[in-house]
C-alpha cells in the first residue's frame, strides 16, 4: 500500500469536510463496506478490484473473515486491497445497514456462497447482507470464486470438476442472483456501485401494522429510512398510544 494513501485519513478528512451534513457526504462519497473472504484459487483478482475503487468517489471500509486475520496481518491486507480502514474484529458485531450504502464481496468463496443460499444468518456476513437486502441497500459480488471454468482455477489444477458439481455451483450463484445480489466480474465493482446509488424504496406503515403493534404489546414502531404513513395508520397509532419513531433522518 503507497504510504501517502490511507483510507483511514481520507475518511477522516472527509468526515471532517461535511461535519453535521451526513446525507451530503454520503450522497457524495457512498460508504462501501468490503467483506472479504478468503479463497483456494487465489485473491488477487478480488484484491485488484478493491484496490481499482480507490480512484471512485467511495469511502472505502474493510471486514475481513476471522480466518484470514489469523493467517494475514491487518498490515498485509491493507497492502493487498488498498484499504487500511479495517473494522476491528470487537466491533463486528456492532455493524447494520445503516453503517453502509454499499457492501462488495470482492471474493466469494464456496463456503460464503453456500451459507448465503442457506440464509444462514448465525454466520456474520450473511447476516449483514441479508439485512442490507432487506433494507434496500445494494450488495454485489465477484463470482469467478464459484466458476470453474474460469482459468484461475485451472491454474491451481482444479479444472476437472464434474458436470453435476458446476451445474450446482451455477445454480448457488443464480439464487444469489435471485436474492437480489448483483453479480459482477473483476472489471465491474466501479460503474457498478457509481450506478447504484438510487434512494431506497420507501417503507409503507399500515393500519394493520398498527394492530399487530397493539396485539405484541408494543408502545413504539421504528422507521429506518424513508416511509410513508397512511392516515388510518397515523389514526390509529394515536389511538393505541404506539409512538412512531423515525430514525436515520437527518
Amino acid at each position: 500500500m503507497d504510504s501517502r494513501h490511507s483510507t483511514v485519513a481520507e475518511n477522516a478528512l472527509l468526515g471532517l469536510s461535511y461535519r453535521s451534513r451526513s446525507a451530503a457526504l454520503n450522497e457524495a462519497y457512498p460508504r462501501v463496506l468490503v467483506l472479504l473472504a478468503g479463497h483456494f484459487i487465489g485473491m488477487e483478482e478480488g484484491y485488484a478490484a478493491v484496490r481499482g475503487l480507490s480512484t471512485g468517489n467511495f469511502r472505502l471500509r474493510l471486514w475481513a473473515e476471522d480466518h484470514l486475520l489469523s493467517t494475514r496481518s491487518a498490515g498485509e491486507l491493507a497492502r493487498c486491497t488498498g484499504v487500511d480502514d479495517l473494522i476491528p474484529p470487537g466491533q463486528v458485531h456492532k455493524l447494520s445497514p445503516a453503517d453502509a450504502d454499499a457492501l462488495l464481496i470482492p471474493v466469494l468463496s464456496l463456503s460464503l456462497l453456500s451459507r448465503l443460499v442457506q440464509l444462514d444468518t448465525g454466520h456474520p456476513f450473511v447476516r449483514l447482507i441479508v439485512e442490507n437486502l432487506c433494507a434496500g441497500k445494494p450488495v454485489g459480488a465477484l463470482t469467478l470464486g464459484a466458476e470453474p471454468e474460469h482459468y484461475r482455477w485451472s491454474e491451481q489444477g482444479l479444472s476437472q470438476a464434474s458436470p453435476l458439481l458446476k451445474e450446482n455451483m451455477r445454480s448457488m450463484v443464480a439464487t444469489l442472483s435471485g436474492y437480489g445480489i448483483k453479480l459482477l466480474s473483476p472489471a465491474d465493482p466501479g460503474s457498478w456501485l457509481s450506478s447504484s446509488a438510487v434512494p431506497p424504496r420507501k417503507q409503507v406503515l399500515t393500519e394493520e401494522d398498527i394492530l399487530e403493534a397493539v396485539k405484541l404489546a408494543r408502545t413504539s414502531i421504528t422507521l429506518n429510512g424513508p416511509a410513508v404513513i397512511t392516515p388510518l395508520a397515523r389514526d390509529t397509532a394515536r389511538q393505541y398510544g404506539i409512538e412512531i419513531i423515525h430514525a436515520g433522518f437527518e
